[in-house]
């Protein structure tokens, strides 16, 4: 059996939607619908529409208000949303329209014909949406979250390469003393530390623009890219050290806490692993140097290199050498700068 698709109707004129109900019923639609706006907003949770007709003109909650919601709700995946109204529409109105997250207008009084012609058009857009979401779902059987991220990274132009050289910042944390402070904790208890660890952090690397690369354990891998990718990484370090240091889990555990160790420069950006599983990453002796300058600090300390602050010189951070650090692995001893 055929899917049927399903269209919402908002109108807060009883007779409209009866006369759409009439018209979409015999076109094979499963039809729900609200007679406002915040009755369409929960509509499109629980009815889960494949399509929305929305009339504009409305009380308490209007077309273009109920449409803002309804795309700022994160429960809510993709529905296309058409305006229905019977104002006269300028350009003005359309954008403005547009820029709420609507799809596309029909004035009413309208032709049947170019109602079932909009509606077809803006399903065939869903189904194109949906697809893309299973075959998205479908990668992570084969690819790592990250890998998808970054990929997302490069098609939107944030990041400039898909494969090869690029300079980056790179920023690694790591829970100080995890080993002994979870030997004596039950499993599940650490991972709902764990958890809330990486979640606070996930949160704070996405807010300075950084790219998750690797969550392994009680580390994160992060990387930056941009003009501001070493600012934007030093703040984000400085930011994941407060956070985790007021954080409730500070004050349960009181031992826990990060170091994080930031370094600038060369990476290659590529695919590793097998036909069954590739992850899309950042490797090189930047990428080295940062992860050893991470199991260098202390808690709640950010350590960075001479390439980092060259890079945020005139941003307005307080920063002091530590001098020149021996790190395991790195045949000489490097300068190493602290965030104060």
């Amino acid at each position: 059996m055929s899917h049927r698709q399903k269209i919402l109707i908002v109108d807060d004129e009883p007779r409209n939607l009866r006369l759409l109900d009439a018209i979409l019923m015999p076109e094979g639609y499963e039809i729900d619908s609200a007679e406002n706006g915040r009755k369409a907003v929960d509509k499109a949770l629980s009815f889960a529409p494949d399509l929305i007709l929305l009339d504009v003109m409305m009380p308490e909650m209007d077309g273009y208000q109920a449409c803002r919601a309804i795309r700022e709700n994160k429960n809510i995946p993709y529905i296309p949303i058409i305006f229905l109204t019977a104002m006269a529409i300028d350009q003005k109105d359309i954008i403005h329209g547009l820029d709420m997250g609507g799809d596309d207008y029909i004035k009413k009084p309208f032709a049947a014909i170019e109602l079932f012609s909009r509606i077809r058009a803006a399903l065939r857009v869903k189904n194109l949406y949906d697809e893309l979401a299973r075959t998205k779902s479908e990668l992570t059987r084969y690819v790592s979250l990250s890998t998808l991220r970054m990929a997302e990274k490069v098609a939107s132009g944030d990041l400039d390469t898909a494969e090869g050289v690029a300079d980056v910042t790179v920023l690694f944390s790591d829970i100080r003393g995890y080993t002994s402070l979870t030997e004596h904790m039950e499993a599940a208890e650490v991972f709902k530390m764990l958890n809330g660890c990486l979640s606070i952090q996930i949160e704070i690397v996405e807010k300075y623009n950084g790219i998750i690369d690797k969550l392994t354990g009680d580390e994160v891998m992060a990387v930056f890219h941009g003009e501001e990718a070493a600012k934007n990484a030093i703040l984000c370090g400085n930011a994941i050290v407060k956070a985790l240091c007021n954080s409730d889990m500070c004050l349960l555990y009181d031992s826990i806490g990060v170091g994080v160790g930031v370094n600038t420069g060369p990476v290659y950006i590529g695919s590793i692993g097998s036909i069954k599983r590739q992850d899309y990453t950042v490797i090189g002796k930047t990428v080295n140097v940062a992860a050893r300058l991470c199991s260098h600090a202390k808690k709640f300390q950010v350590l960075f290199t001479e390439n980092t602050r060259k890079q945020i010189e005139g941003a307005g951070l307080a920063y002091r050498s530590i001098g020149n650090v021996p790190l395991k692995g790195i045949s000489l001893p490097i300068n190493v700068f602290e965030l104060e």
